[in-house]
């Protein structure tokens, strides 16, 4: 009877264990609701977003006057517009910018035109000229690749080359990082987050399921973890093809305690390959938030359909361009 009783409490102690550890790696999942900030976004299609410390940041591809609008985080008023469109000297006929807000500044530069330098939200603020052309000189020092912060800069490599991304950090050349798929060499489509001072950088791919977070130390980047693509692909002839019913990672943002993914539910979800172009139903309305470590902790219903995401470690708050039914600039506490 007492070697009966022993056996019955250590299974009792078994099922508990393994009961808390269940309870431990169940996902959350609910639904946030939105502040408006803005709901005069007039626009075709909207581009980037960005936080740039006090401030919002949007581009507007389509835009006749100006691309760049600048609005107040808080309150979402629009403080002011810049990147003046046009054909002129200083003027962007395609103006687009970059994510990263680096000193004030975001880096502009022309599709179609010769047009590139550094755009000031101080200076807009301020009401002086907000934009600053680069020289010939420095255009020709200018590594082609995204710059995250001051003199770090990061782009793609060929495909078959031994590392998926390389860099060129204050003049210094290098490589690092793993193909989503390992078969295969090839690269999928990059989006990239990072924060300039933990040096944490998240990359993922907007054509297959893919995740990975890597750590700036010094002037290289070491891979913490990589979710790998389970299904959206297949192999033919060498090459992937991706699953067009599936697709990948629509948004990518950093918040305090976050890794915020956009992305549609890839099991349930699937995306209409009869539809062609823009359509309002494709996009996503789910955020799966991921911590530091890789876990996934969070799955938040965004309740509308969401074009853009964007936030900083400063805190947990997304914010977001979205349909509802015209374009909106929101808010979320997540």
């Amino acid at each position: 009877m007492i070697q009966a009783s022993k056996i019955l409490v250590v299974c009792l102690c078994m099922a508990i264990l393994f009961g808390c550890q269940s309870k431990q790696a169940e996902v959350a999942h609910e639904k946030v609701t939105f502040q408006v900030l803005h709901n005069e976004i007039m626009t075709r299609m909207p581009g980037s977003i960005a936080v740039a410390g006090d401030y919002l940041m949007w581009y507007d591809p389509f835009a006749r006057d100006y691309f760049v609008n600048i609005h107040d985080i808080q309150t979402g008023e629009l403080i002011g517009k810049m990147g003046k469109v046009g054909e002129g000297p200083s003027e962007f006929i395609t103006g687009s910018i970059s994510s990263c807000c680096i000193d004030g500044s975001f880096f502009a530069s022309d599709a179609n035109g010769n047009t590139c330098g550094f755009l000031s939200v101080d200076s807009l603020i301020a009401g002086k000229e907000p934009f600053t052309p680069l020289s010939a000189e420095e255009k020709e020092r200018r590594p082609l690749m995204n710059e995250l912060q001051k003199g770090v800069f990061i782009g793609a490599t060929e495909d078959g080359e031994e590392h998926y991304l390389k860099t060129n950090i204050h003049g210094k050349e290098g490589a690092f990082g793993v193909y989503p798929i390992k078969e295969v060499k090839q690269h999928l489509g990059n989006t990239l987050a990072y924060d300039s001072i933990s040096g944490m950088l998240a990359c993922s791919s907007f054509t297959v399921p893919y995740l990975a977070l890597y750590q700036k130390s010094r002037d290289f980047f070491k891979l913490c973890w990589e979710k790998e693509p389970e299904m959206g692909y297949e192999i033919s002839r060498g090459n992937i093809v991706p699953d067009e019913t599936i697709g990948g990672v629509f948004g990518l943002s950093l918040c305090k305690d976050y890794i915020v993914s956009l992305h549609r539910d890839w099991e349930n979800e699937r995306l209409d390959k009869s539809i062609t172009g823009r359509d309002e139903r494709q996009l996503p309305h789910l955020a799966y938030l991921y911590d530091y470590k890789g876990n996934l902790v969070k799955v938040a219903d965004l309740g509308v359909r969401v074009v853009r995401i964007a936030s900083d470690r400063r805190s947990n708050t997304l914010y977001a361009l979205v349909l509802n039914p015209d374009y909106m600039l929101v808010k979320y506490e997540l």
